[in-house]
């Protein structure tokens, strides 16, 4: 299973490149906010395009939020596929943060259906 880490950061960062006709799948998700510097909440974002096909006349590059979590300061949150079963993103998987943090490391493993 492939994994990316990425840190907290308040513009959306690109765990997981879009893949033509699949989906991506998030099987576990580690917020390592131990050594971070306050309380932060995490969001599992989908940049997708829709397509033309689908009545949208003029397809515009669009964000959902597919999940979020809270996360405390000094804690190590541990999510595996039943915590996050349901959770699927069309186009790009982004991790987004309420906050720049450094020394708050998030691991996405993931699976391409």
């Amino acid at each position: 299973m492939p994994s990316q880490i990425v840190t907290a950061h308040t513009t959306a960062v690109q765990a997981v490149a879009e893949r033509r006709n699949a989906v991506v799948i998030p099987t576990s998700m580690t917020i390592d906010n131990d050594a971070g510097a306050a309380d932060r909440t995490i969001w599992i974002q989908d940049s997708f395009t829709p397509s033309v096909s689908h009545g949208v006349a003029v397809p515009v590059a669009t964000v959902v939020d597919r999940y979020r979590v809270d996360v405390l300061m000094g804690d190590v949150m541990v999510l595996n596929a039943a915590d996050l079963e349901g959770v699927k993103c069309l186009g790009a998987l982004l991790i987004d943060a309420d906050a720049i943090d450094a020394d708050c490391h998030i691991t996405v493993g993931y699976k391409h259906e």
